[in-house]
């Protein structure tokens, strides 16, 4: 099997699993809007249940267009060459692979972390507010990603 046999496996799986995983929320989706169950109208309140459901189908809707982002930024991260523009960086400070996988990794991680924050900032301070979910402040937030 070639390189870019593997290559191209890689990116069909890629773009499987996302399908299937949106096709798989897309079904969820669909009983956002059902009513109340007759079983669980006695316990449980029909107006908690309408805001469970409109916050269920605003987060799936962010995490849609989170997972188009995150899905598209690693092909293009892929078809770009960037995993070996990370790999011939970290290598640039060791010979030791266990280092140059330590730091490849950092700086992957560290990369996602950075481009990913305003998604966690949205989320955490535009759709959990909305529903009266956040407890957190803008500061705690920044400090926990300092940390």
């Amino acid at each position: 099997m070639t390189a870019q046999t593997i290559f191209y496996i890689i990116i069909g799986i890629l773009i499987f699993d996302f399908l299937v995983d949106k096709f798989l929320g897309y079904l969820n989706a669909k009983h956002y809007n059902d009513a109340l169950p007759a079983e669980l109208q006695d316990v449980y309140d029909p107006e908690e249940y309408q805001k469970s459901q409109a916050y269920k189908l605003t987060n799936n809707k962010f995490g849609n267009i989170s997972s188009l982002f995150s899905v598209l930024l690693t092909l293009s991260f892929l078809f770009f060459d960037g995993f070996k523009i990370v790999d011939d960086y970290a290598r640039t400070f060791t010979d030791n692979n266990i280092l140059i996988a330590l730091i490849f990794f950092g700086i992957i991680m560290i990369g996602s972390d950075i481009i990913t924050t305003p998604f966690s900032y949205y989320h955490t301070f535009v759709i959990e507010e909305k529903f009266g979910f956040n407890k957190s402040t803008k500061k705690l937030f920044f400090i926990d990603k300092l940390k």
